[in-house]
Order: C-alpha cells, then structure tokens, then sequence
C-alpha cells in the first residue's frame, strides 16, 4: 500500500474545507492536523481575507533593503566595466 503523500497546500485547503464545516472546534482540528493555534487562526484569517490565494506560501525575503546600492551608483558601474572590460574591482572602485 503506498504513503499518502500530501502537499501543505492540499492540507490548507483541507483543514480550511473542514473548518467552514464546523463539525470542529479549533482546537480538534489543530490536534488532527498536528498544528499550533495559532498557526490556525493565522490560516484563517489569510482565507477571510485573500481566499485561497491567502493560503500559498509567501517569500520570506524582505521587500525593502535599507543597506542596498543606489541603483545610479550600480548603473555607472556597470557601464564602466563595459567600457573597460579588464579592470577589476580596485581600479573600478577609484573612478
């Protein structure tokens, strides 16, 4: 007999389909699905809000990095470097 194999997807959407049932209280369907609480109500408040497209997996990088490059700075540079395409980094970094 072969393992039943589920993606985190499927078992959102399971544990969503069961929750709008309300056979269960939180608490039954966080032990059935083996999850905290408040990774529940965390589900359930992005399925108020976006549907079920509240459910997929978001990035876990930063939009926003304070310490990044002006995008001028990292354009001049690049342009130089096509212009002299043997320089490296400490004659670059002089001009």
């Amino acid at each position: 007999m072969p393992w039943k194999e589920t993606t985190t997807m499927e078992q959102k959407v399971e544990f969503i389909c069961e929750w709008n049932s309300q056979k269960y209280s939180i608490s039954e369907l966080c032990r059935a699905f083996e999850i905290s609480r408040p990774t529940a109500y965390k589900l359930i408040s992005r399925y108020e809000k976006f549907g079920i497209e509240g459910l997929l997996e978001e990035s876990k990088a930063p939009s926003t990095h304070p310490n990044q490059t002006d995008p001028q700075v990292v354009d001049s540079i690049l342009k130089l470097k096509e212009k002299h395409k043997n320089w490296g980094a400490k004659k670059l970094r002089v001009l």
